[in-house]
């Protein structure tokens, strides 16, 4: 079964993400962590990517393509690689 736009939601929300809830972009979901951000971006209606950055001193950003919700980072992983180069 494909995977939608409530079920990309709600695994954010429960690995820890601050999920956005505006629906002014129906191709990507966002969630934020501090200054570490997530977006997963959606074609026809199904996840296609995810991108994460941080937007603090010395930036960083990550990229994949969709693996599905089970291969979501949760924000502690997500800090933890982007903050080894900072």
């Amino acid at each position: 079964m494909a995977e939608n736009r409530e079920d990309v939601k709600q695994a954010l929300a429960d690995l820890g993400w601050d999920v956005q809830t505006e629906d002014e972009r129906p191709d990507a979901v966002m969630g934020d962590h501090g200054k570490y951000h997530l977006m997963v971006s959606f074609d026809a209606g199904e996840p296609s990517s995810v991108i994460v950055s941080y937007v603090g001193k010395g930036g960083g950003i990550l990229s994949a393509k969709w693996a599905g919700v089970e291969r979501l980072p949760t924000p502690r992983s997500v800090v933890k690689v982007l903050s080894r180069d900072a």
